[in-house]
């Protein structure tokens, strides 16, 4: 039977390349068009009764505060050999293989080779397609050549590689081991929810003033089937190196681990030691995998130099430290206990020395009673503060727990004193990491890798409606003032303009807290046809000098149309939206001034997108691609596809359904001009060449005769040259042009033609 359960419902993951799991939308074969292979390979022999009456047992007997979920299955299977693959229309490898555990009611995997080729993707999902963790890219190859992933939810796990054609077979996978799980966890440990009614949420009231701390907390799901919880922690390079923090019995091997940072309930719905559920958080700032620097099982810590640092965007915080051997007058613990949301610990007495278990005599700092919260299974490795919020150790284990008397409710966390020098040598102490050039220092404070705040600071950004193509010469720009000092900002200076300038000043006064903003609408100015450029700066923020110039200038490019004609496009989909995409572009396909896609799936199809674009006259680009290779046409899709482009009721380009198959891509010459009756008889009596040209354009106007006015202007619409003549023919010098797509109109009593030529 499945169980379904939050801690590892990774459903999507963050944009942020940082995070090392791009938001890619979801595994092909998804789509019914492509299909999961039915190739398994399935295990059995596992009691998930057995194993939990062992792990039940393991905690009774011992008060180490791991939280262990599943069994490990050593299997040591070549992807690439033994997944059955198959070709898409676009040249496209995927291939597919499944692993069963017999009852497991939950699956992960570490890859212990890993590394994916340059434009590879891989998915995880589970057998009916509800919950997947992907896509792994190429930024997910480390050093250590291994990968360890988050929870699947099901007794099938499912993997997804699609490589493009000029990359087939050259990623290297090798699963070394597949984690069964075999606790129920949504009865076991709640995943959410499961710590007991004596825990505080870490965004409670009662956690006011922490929020540095708990930004670098982070629950890590660890290669032998458990979870623990670690640390970020800073050291005196004054160079930000990712070291997490946290416990030896949680395992020495995190190349096959996942960090889960900031997986916290909003403080607006924090519950704050009551019979109530937490309210779930963001579950998708994961790092994959790091080295060990140190380990040192005296104390029990483990330093791990994570694959990727955390991004700063996330809010995480890099500790301080306090390696002395003095006690805390008291003492603060943020964890994840059980597997649960991140809960935070308050100890109001002095910490005292004693020792753990075999442990060394004095080598950890004792918890007497916590005074509100506690810690569980699952807060192994978790950092312990003193009143000056510097780590001073990590926990290993102790008796706490909600239902305990309180002269029970202790735990031990080895000391940061201890760990310092540990064994002796690089491999089993902190200093060498810590402080690397020896400075001697018994203390640091934290950081923040995002930068100290600064009580001035105003920063601009937007201008969003001048961007891309704008049919009107009169332009109104929109920008955005943000107040991201500390003190309340109240005025500021802007300076702005057009093509280089930033001479007009507007002065803005109002009231902003930090991170509000405010929108600015600047006077509108009239421009002429063409490219324009926009900037703008803020300054004299209250009055003073700004203390963060980073943020303060904005830009924007952008072509104004100003005898503007329009294309009328409507594209009918097929089933799959999700794989098209398209865009208006010159001849020479350069300069792109119209895109869109990708759309939205629907098993009926017949979904039309339709716009109206304005574009000067000329000829142009549409091109339109499909990321499968079968264009506008799917087998099994009760709709075929088609493309029309219209200006006014006359349509100048098309793919029509008998067409749609066009594979990867297609591209549809169209054109706009004013030409017609007996203008169109003028535009067949006269000829550019060469078409394209680099130096010389030769103009033949044939028997029309009188005067002849000719115009030459760019893409835009910006006039670059204007000259009649009486002959019936002309030449101008094109090499002081750049390269790209013009237009030349020739007047005569007969009317006007606009002909395109490309200057290459």
């Amino acid at each position: 039977m499945k169980k379904r359960l939050l801690i590892g419902a990774v459903l999507l993951a963050s944009l942020n390349l940082s995070a090392q799991v791009q938001s890619l939308g979801t595994p092909i074969s998804w789509k019914e068009k492509v299909g999961v292979s039915k190739k398994t390979i399935a295990f059995t022999g596992v009691n998930n009764e057995m194993e939990t009456a062992l792990e039940l047992t393991r905690r009774s007997n011992s008060f180490e505060k791991i939280f262990n979920y599943g069994k490990v299955i050593d299997v040591s299977v070549n992807f690439m050999q033994e997944a059955e693959s198959k070709t898409l229309p676009n040249g496209s490898v995927v291939r597919q293989l499944t692993f069963s555990s017999e009852n497991a009611l939950s699956l992960n995997l570490i890859f212990s080779k890993f590394r994916l080729s340059p434009n590879a993707t891989l998915y995880l999902f589970d057998g009916d397609k509800s919950e997947y963790i992907g896509a792994h890219t190429s930024l997910n190859n480390n050093s250590n050549n291994v990968l360890g992933t988050e929870l699947i939810h099901d007794d099938k796990i499912v993997i997804e590689l699609t490589e493009p054609a000029n990359e087939a077979g050259t990623s290297e996978l090798v699963i070394g081991t597949l984690i069964h799980g075999y606790l129920d966890l949504e009865a076991e440990i709640k995943a959410l929810n499961d710590s007991g009614d004596c825990m505080y949420d870490v965004n409670c009231p009662i956690g006011a003033g922490w929020e540095n701390q708990r930004n670098s907390v982070a629950m890590m799901v660890n290669g032998s089937g458990g979870f623990c919880t670690g640390s970020l922690i800073n050291n005196t390079s004054g160079t930000i190196i990712p070291y997490f923090l946290s416990a030896n019995h949680c395992g020495t091997s995190p190349g096959g681990w996942v960090f889960r940072f900031r997986w916290e309930s909003p403080a607006a719905q924090a519950d704050c030691a009551t019979a109530a559920n937490s309210v779930n958080g963001p579950t998708t700032m994961n790092v994959n995998g790091g080295v060990l620097r140190a380990n040192y099982s005296p104390s029990d810590f483990t330093l791990t130099e994570l694959n990727t640092a955390p991004d700063p965007a996330w809010g995480v915080y890099y500790n301080g430290w306090n390696r002395t051997d003095v006690p805390a007058t008291s003492a603060v613990g943020v964890h994840h206990p059980s597997g649960d949301i991140k809960k935070i610990s308050f100890e109001n007495q002095t910490l005292i020395s004693t020792t753990f278990g075999t442990s060394p005599a004095n080598s950890h700092w004792g918890v007497t009673q916590w005074d509100n919260g506690v810690t569980e299974g699952g807060s192994s490795g978790s950092p312990l503060f003193d009143q000056n919020h510097r780590v001073v150790g990590q926990l290993h284990g102790g008796a706490s727990a909600c239902g305990n008397a309180p002269n029970a409710l202790s735990d031990e966390y080895g000391k940061i004193f201890t760990s310092w020098t540990g064994g002796g040598a690089n491999s089993n102490r902190l200093s060498n990491w810590l402080d690397p050039s020896n400075s001697g220092a018994t203390t640091i404070d934290g950081v923040d890798p995002a930068g100290p705040g600064t009580p001035l600071d105003a920063a601009i950004a937007g201008a969003s409606t001048l961007s891309g193509t704008i049919c009107t010469t009169s332009v109104t720009p929109e920008i955005t003032i943000t107040n991201s000092g500390t003190d309340v900002l109240t005025s500021a200076v802007i300076n702005y303009g057009y093509d280089g300038s930033t001479a007009t000043v507007y002065n803005w006064s109002g009231s902003l807290a930090q991170y509000q903003t405010a929108t600015i609408t600047l006077p509108s100015q009239v421009l002429t046809g063409g490219a324009h450029t926009f900037a703008a700066v803020v300054s004299n923020p209250n009055g003073n000098a700004d203390g963060n110039a980073g943020n303060n200038n904005v830009n924007a490019s952008f072509t104004i149309v100003s005898n503007p004609m329009y294309a009328d496009l409507s594209i009918v989909l097929d089933c799959y939206g999700s794989e098209i995409t398209w865009a208006i572009m010159d001849q020479a396909d350069v300069v792109t001034y119209y895109s869109g896609g990708p759309y939205t799936d629907n098993n009926n199809g017949g979904d039309i997108i339709s716009g109206s674009y304005c574009l000067s006259a000329g000829c142009y680009h549409f091109k339109i691609m499909d990321d499968y290779g079968d264009g506008l046409s799917s087998s099994g899709c009760p709709v075929t596809g088609s493309v029309s482009i219209s200006n006014g009721a006359t349509v100048v380009g098309e793919i029509t359904q008998a067409n749609a198959n066009f594979g990867v891509d297609e591209i549809v010459n169209f054109c706009l001009n004013s030409t017609s009756g007996i203008e169109n008889l003028l535009d067949e009596k006269w000829t550019l060449y060469p078409n394209p040209t680099e130096n010389n354009l030769t103009i033949l106007l044939g028997d029309i005769e009188g005067q002849k006015d000719i115009t030459i202007t760019s893409a835009a619409g910006q006039l670059l040259q204007s000259f009649s003549t009486t002959e019936m023919q002309t030449e101008m010098h094109v090499n002081g042009l750049a390269k790209g797509v013009y237009f030349a109109t020739l007047s005569t009593s007969l009317g006007s033609t606009t002909k395109t030529f490309v200057v290459k």
